[in-house]
């Protein structure tokens, strides 16, 4: 068993596509911590800290951890 994070929902157990985007984030080491959007760490707009949402198919999903791998959480790697 690994514990997430509260923001990690799981998809349907039946929505195979989700469960595919959800392990291909994990093992590139996002495991569903804040991310924030380049450049804007640590700034708040509107008292909130600008943070990114996480992809829901894929091809999103690629396209996150290209952009955002500078985050990564490196203890999972």
């Amino acid at each position: 068993m690994t514990l997430y994070p509260h923001r990690f929902r799981p998809p349907k157990k039946s929505d195979d596509s989700k469960w595919v985007t959800v392990k291909y984030l994990l093992e590139n080491g996002f495991n569903y911590q804040h991310i924030y959007e380049p450049g804007e760490f640590g700034k708040i707009t509107n008292g909130r800290e600008v943070y990114v949402e996480y992809p829901e198919n894929l091809r999103d999903a690629k396209e996150f951890v290209e952009k955002y791998k500078n985050q990564v959480n490196r203890k999972l790697l």
